[in-house]
């Protein structure tokens, strides 16, 4: 678990959490619902022996899971850029457990590119509900190609690109390949 960066602002009240009616754990922009089996962490507890105490805010936990293609080694030397609600996280590949409060949550994911200045590899934004109490987890996969959207969503996701990376890398082998054939060719009508 990790804690959340110093300077982040406490959320003032918890969000009533929405019904449970579906079958993923992760709910779309659209209809904003959480729905499937979702695991109880935590609720509101008062504190018995200060009675004025305040009551503690009910979080709920989003789990968010990255991965890349094999045919993009070169993401594994990068950090994933995580961002809940403006508050930005930079994270490894894998999985990573927040503890966040109860509500509707704005999270921004993007492979942090090497240079300062250059734009990010596979950006994408998805609003995710987090019920009280409750863990949900979400699923990042990094496209295969540059300047293309990343995928987002509660089971695993397809890479985006795949297809288009594999032909060209087909392309660029058979392309190699001619070019070392013509040097040998060149090679025994020089010889000979």
């Amino acid at each position: 678990m990790r804690p959340s960066p110093r300077g982040a602002p406490a959320h003032a009240a918890p969000v009533s959490p929405a019904p449970s009616t579906g079958t993923g754990r992760h709910a779309r922009a659209g209809d904003g619902t959480p729905s499937g089996p979702l695991v109880r962490l935590r609720t509101v507890v008062r504190s018995p022996a200060v009675p004025s105490a305040a009551v503690e805010l009910a979080s709920g936990r989003l789990v968010i899971d990255t991965s890349y293609s094999r045919l993009s080694p070169h993401l594994g030397a990068r950090r994933v850029a995580v961002s809940v609600d403006g508050l930005p996280w930079r994270f490894a590949w894998g999985r990573t457990p927040i503890d966040l409060p109860a509500g509707r949550h704005l999270v921004e994911i993007e492979v942090e590119h090497g240079r300062a200045g250059r734009r990010a590899w596979g950006h994408v934004a998805d609003a995710v509900p987090v019920c009280a109490g409750n863990t949900v987890e979400v699923f990042y996969r990094a496209p295969a190609l540059p300047r293309l959207a990343g995928s987002l969503g509660p089971s695993r996701q397809r890479t985006a690109g795949f297809t288009l990376g594999a032909a060209l890398l087909a392309l660029g082998g058979v392309a190699v390949l001619a070019a070392l054939g013509l040097l040998v060719l060149a090679v025994v009508l020089l010889v000979a």
